[in-house]
């Protein structure tokens, strides 16, 4: 399929005039084949870097998770988790150990 350069209607391959409003088709140059293939390059290349970058935080955020599991304590009378800097549970009230 071909375009129309003057109103964007789609023609067949072989059309030499635009069905629509009947102007001549001309066909992409080199330079608009090389702007499509360097465009179609970008988004794939696009789409890789984002992909990346998703990977990086999803390591990031699970790093996260596990530091804060780590800091996390217990109350020995409910075993509740706790933040680590609480010294009293925040659902029972015991001190914690």
């Amino acid at each position: 399929m071909v375009y129309c350069s003057e109103c964007g209607k789609k023609n067949d391959d072989d059309a030499k005039y635009c069905i629509k409003c009947s102007a001549l088709i001309t066909r992409t140059s080199s330079f608009e084949k090389n702007i499509e293939r360097f465009a179609d390059e970008f988004g794939r290349k696009a789409e890789q870097f984002g992909k990346h970058v998703e990977k990086k935080v999803k390591e990031f955020v699970k790093s996260l998770e596990e530091e804060s599991h780590s800091e996390l304590k217990h109350c020995s009378d409910c075993n509740v988790e706790c933040n680590y800097d609480a010294e009293y549970c925040w659902k029972c009230g015991k001190k914690i150990e």
